[in-house]
Order: structure tokens, then C-alpha cells, then sequence
């Protein structure tokens, strides 16, 4: 009993820390997997430099550096139990800095509030992780200057710090105010400065500024729906049972496109059947559709979201529709609020051009995805068969869908 009140707060930690992991794994995986879809970190030195060249680019670079991991879902729920970790230490320290006699029964839930704040943002698809980080970033700090004994230097060191933290993190750099009481006014007064010159300094407005270049993304319905974001991710993974299971009666028509495929590749409907099925025209959908031809066929495909759009371009692909699934793949990327490119989206595009024989573009993208983490390995081989074409026949699906490609009429738009 001794032992458990005594390491009551690590032991509690550990439990909530396999809470975040547990619930981000198998509750809502497909939020971070999908942010992992809205993003393109490259391991060079211009994107580096383009994104320290505005305020906050330090925490937007190490969000995205971040967000690359979460292609596996494990490693997105592993990573924000750290962050929730991290989090609840941080604070736990500086409230100890400001307030050393507080008792451990009430500094031990007051820690859990950025935690908590951190997981309701981490649950908005339109908030990226670059408040989350930049709020990391100035509560280390802060622990730091709260360190320094000496009123007079803890001064001179904020007043240092500030403007440097503010163009790395941007604007929560306003909390490292509060580490000199007694100097508030002056230490306000230089962030404000901060703030007000970064607006003559960067294409971006004072309003834009003030409220972080990158801290939230304006249009919250492009990331798509949580019935899209899940069912994208269960179509990565080909999980076609899933699909069945959880999407009976789907709200989207690009959830009801991915659900009839699912019957289709699980042996219970035919090609043929399927194309028959898919968003009909006379379904009465909200989004704005597209309508490409077969001959006298019509289809109608509906891409309002990320999410759909990189379903269309999956569902395309795999049925063999290059021309199909490379617009939408653009389409996708076009949808990023953040106005980013995706990995995900130049990796299919990588595979559309090497079976439309479009080799020039396909080195392009594969020059751009070895700069990337996990996309690197797959690129190297794909050079392979954009460097010697021969090598497509040894591939059974890039040669059915190169033969595909040849023999059957283009598809277009109306």
C-alpha cells in the first residue's frame, strides 16, 4: 500500500497512457491515418527552409515529420501516448514552477489539461499537429526559463527567447509571457511587436498571423466525413469483411461505391453487376458529381472530400480505369486545405504513369518520393520498371492494366 501512494501519479500515467494508445489504435485510427495521406515530408533541405521562412514553421515541419508515421496505425496511437506523456509532464513541472507548494492531489489533475486538449484536437480532422507541437515546444522552454533563478536575467532571457520562439512556433509563443509575472507589460509588449512586424514580413495577413499560418485549416468539410476517413483506410488495407460489416447503409456515395466493390471482391457480385450499381445518377447524393463515358455508358463518380477522392482513384485503379483513377488522384491532392502535396497521391500517380508509358513524369514523382520515409523503399523499385518497361510483363496486375489501358477507348469527362 505504501508503494502504490507513493507512485500513485506514474502508475496513473502508464494507465492513461494505455487508454491513448488503445483508444487511438482501435477506435478512431483512421483520423490519424488519414492526416498521414494530407501530407508530403521531405528529408531536404528546401522543404526545411520553406517552412522556417514564416512564423510557426519550426512546429509545422516537426507536425508533419510526425504525421508521416502515422501511416501505420500502430505508430499513430504509440506516438500520441507519448505526446499525452510528454504533455502531462510538462505541465506538471511548470505548475510546480509557479506554484511549489501545491499539493499533488490537485496538481496532478490540473496537468491533464493540455493532454486533454490535445486529444480533442488530435479528434478534428481540420486541425493539424502544428499547434500540438508548437504548444510542446514553448511548455519545454518555459520549463526552462522558470528555472533560472534570477528575476533581472529570467527577464533578459525571455525577452531573447520570444521573438525567436514566435517564429518557430508562432503564436502560442504568448505563453512564454507568463513567466514573468512582475514583467508582464514589457514581455507582452515584445511579443505583440513580434507579431504585428511578422505581418510585413510574410504574405500572409495580421489576422492570418495571429491566428497561426498553419495552426487550423479554414475548410473543415475537405478532409472528409469519419464514414469516409474509415472506410478509405479499411480499402487500403483491403479489409473488404470490414467494409461489409460496418457500412450497411452508407451515407456517402463513395462509401457505397467502396462497399458494393467489397461484394464484388469477396466473390458475391460480378464485374458487371457492379459497374451497374455504382452512384447511380438518379440517387439523390449532395455532392456536385462527375460523369465520365464508356461508349454509351454513363458513370457517375462523386470526389467532394479527400477521403472519397482518394477512394475513387483506389476503386478506379483497381478495376482498371487509369485515366479515372489518375483524376482523381489530383483531384485529392487538390483538396488538402493546407494547399500541400500528398505522398500517397504521387505514389499512385507514380503507378498510372508507368502504365500509360508516361516515364519521364513517373521519374518525376519517384525522384520526389526518395526523399520521403516510407515511400523511399517503394520507389526504388518502381524505378526499376520505369527504367526497363520489359519488366511491366513480369508484373501480372501493371500488365493487365497496361493491356487494359491499350485495348479499350479512353474515358473522358462531361
Amino acid at each position: 500500500m505504501t508503494a502504490l501512494s507513493k507512485y500513485w501519479e506514474h502508475i496513473t500515467v502508464v494507465f492513461l497512457a494505455i487508454v491513448v494508445f488503445c483508444f487511438w489504435l482501435f477506435l478512431y485510427p483512421f483520423i490519424p491515418v488519414t492526416r498521414e495521406m494530407s501530407v508530403l515530408f521531405l528529408w531536404n533541405t528546401d522543404y526545411l527552409l520553406d517552412r522556417l521562412a514564416v512564423p510557426g514553421g519550426l512546429a509545422q515541419y516537426l507536425g508533419e515529420g510526425i504525421a508521416q508515421f502515422f501511416l501505420n496505425p500502430f505508430n499513430a496511437a504509440l506516438v500520441y501516448a507519448v505526446l499525452f506523456v510528454i504533455a502531462q509532464q510538462l505541465m506538471s513541472h511548470l505548475l510546480l514552477r509557479f506554484f511549489p507548494n501545491i499539493k499533488s492531489k490537485v496538481r496532478f489533475p490540473l496537468s491533464l489539461i493540455p493532454s486533454c486538449l490535445f486529444w480533442y484536437l488530435a479528434m478534428q480532422p481540420r486541425v493539424p499537429l502544428t499547434p500540438t507541437v508548437a504548444a510542446l515546444l514553448v511548455m519545454g522552454v518555459g520549463c526552462l526559463v522558470m528555472g533560472v533563478g534570477d528575476k533581472r536575467i529570467r527577464l533578459v532571457v525571455l525577452c531573447l527567447l520570444i521573438p525567436v520562439m514566435y517564429w518557430l512556433t508562432g503564436p502560442l509563443a504568448a505563453l512564454l509571457v507568463l513567466c514573468s509575472i512582475r514583467w508582464i507589460p514589457l514581455t507582452a509588449t515584445l511579443f505583440a511587436a513580434c507579431l504585428i512586424g511578422s505581418s510585413y514580413v510574410t504574405p500572409y495577413p495580421l489576422e492570418q498571423v495571429a491566428k497561426g499560418i498553419d495552426y487550423k485549416w479554414s475548410d473543415t468539410k475537405k478532409m472528409g466525413t469519419y464514414e469516409e476517413m474509415e472506410c478509405d483506410m479499411l480499402m487500403r488495407q483491403h479489409a473488404w469483411n470490414k467494409i461489409l460489416q460496418k457500412f450497411k447503409s452508407p451515407e456517402s456515395p463513395a462509401v457505397r461505391s467502396a462497399w458494393l466493390y467489397a461484394y464484388h471482391q469477396t466473390g458475391q457480385m460480378g464485374i458487371n453487376e457492379f459497374l451497374a450499381k455504382i452512384a447511380p445518377p438518379q440517387a439523390n447524393f449532395q455532392q456536385e458529381p462527375s460523369v465520365f463515358c464508356i461508349g454509351d455508358l454513363h458513370f457517375v463518380v462523386y470526389f467532394g472530400t479527400l477521403s472519397s477522392a482518394f477512394m475513387v482513384s483506389d476503386l478506379a485503379f483497381n478495376i482498371f480505369w487509369p485515366n479515372i483513377a489518375q483524376r482523381a488522384a489530383f483531384e485529392a491532392m487538390e483538396y488538402i486545405p493546407n494547399y500541400n502535396k500528398s505522398a500517397r497521391a504521387l505514389k499512385t500517380l507514380t503507378e498510372l504513369c508507368i502504365i500509360t508509358e508516361q516515364y519521364a513524369l513517373a521519374r518525376k514523382y519517384l525522384s520526389i518520393l526518395d526523399e520521403t520515409t516510407f515511400y523511399s523503399g517503394w520507389a526504388k523499385r518502381m524505378r526499376a520498371l520505369v527504367d526497363n518497361p520489359k519488366l511491366i510483363d513480369q508484373n501480372p496486375f501493371f500488365k493487365k492494366s497496361r493491356e487494359s489501358y491499350q485495348n479499350t477507348e479512353d474515358l473522358f469527362f462531361i
